[in-house]
């Protein structure tokens, strides 16, 4: 099946359309791989795509990875420009997924593809699986509008623009939105929460202790833009820095830079309260 994937809502992808029977799909594709799952429900797969049959009706469509897609015949580049097309489309977001009840799609781990992506299709008799908690979700403008215009000057040690250290994660919700992703670290009573672009690092009692921010945010030390700048900042300059794996760190700032601080788009910035000095210090101990 071509790496080309032409989405046609509620209908198909390629050449492959729901309401196929698995012979159908067969004479397109030549066989295929079969798993049973229950009843009269079963799976079909080849490469990145699986096919869900229902009463050996396809209801709906699953392709791995996708990075380039023609919906209603205009090009998106998933991995390039999803933000534009969030926006533009305005899906609802749940549990890591995007639903998109005007075209029948949903869309998984778009936020952090390096874990991977799935894009799916189904039939309108799938809505009631795929949209069943919609109403508990937010929109993607509603969550964007949340975190537009922040500046993010930093406070050592206190606070990084409205986000103050020992915040609780309700508090931060209300200024960045819901996470995309939670982790936690029983052992060490670690939770993280990611969002687009940032993160969020609380202790064992629920108080914020860390920051990471891309560079695609801007970031500012004295008004000056840090994660445009990096270590070359006039006001870390003459500044002494400790060096800890890939990371420059100045504990004057409670700031750690990747790449030894020779900032690129894709690297972060960490703001750190005191109580995760020693993590920062201590270089044989892996860090959080």
């Amino acid at each position: 099946m071509s790496r080309e994937l032409n989405i046609l809502p509620k209908i198909g992808i390629n050449e492959v359309k729901l309401s196929m029977t698995s012979s159908d799909l067969n004479n397109i594709l030549g066989e295929v791989d079969k798993k049973n799952v229950k009843g009269k429900e079963f799976f079909q797969y080849q490469d990145d795509f699986i096919f869900h049959f229902v009463d050996d009706v396809l209801v709906s469509i699953s392709v791995n990875n996708p990075k380039i897609i023609f919906l209603n015949k205009q090009k998106v580049d998933l991995m390039n420009e999803s933000k534009q097309f969030l926006f533009k489309e305005n899906p609802y977001f749940i549990d890591g997924c995007y639903i998109f009840p005007q075209y029948n799609m949903s869309i998984y781990g778009l936020d952090f593809p390096d874990d991977g992506v799935q894009l799916t299709i189904y039939s309108d008799n799938q809505k009631r699986v795929y949209e069943k908690d919609i109403e508990f979700g937010f929109q993607f403008r509603s969550i964007e509008n949340q975190v537009i215009n922040l500046k993010y000057e930093i406070t050592p040690y206190q606070s990084v623009g409205l986000l103050k250290f020992g915040m609780q994660p309700s508090e931060i919700e209300k200024i960045w939105g819901i996470p995309l992703k939670i982790s936690k670290n029983s052992k060490k009573g670690i939770t993280t929460e990611n969002r687009a672009n940032s993160q969020a690092m609380y202790n064992e009692k629920g108080q914020l202790i860390q920051l990471a921010l891309n560079c695609k945010e801007d970031v500012f030390i004295d008004n000056k833009l840090l994660s445009k700048f990096g270590s070359k900042l006039d006001s870390l300059k003459n500044e002494e820095y400790f060096i800890n794996r890939n990371y420059k760190i100045y504990f004057k700032f409670g700031i750690a830079l990747d790449n030894l601080g020779n900032l690129t788009s894709n690297d972060f910035v960490y703001i750190f309260s005191e109580e995760m000095i020693p993590h920062w210090k201590d270089i044989y101990r892996p860090l959080i």
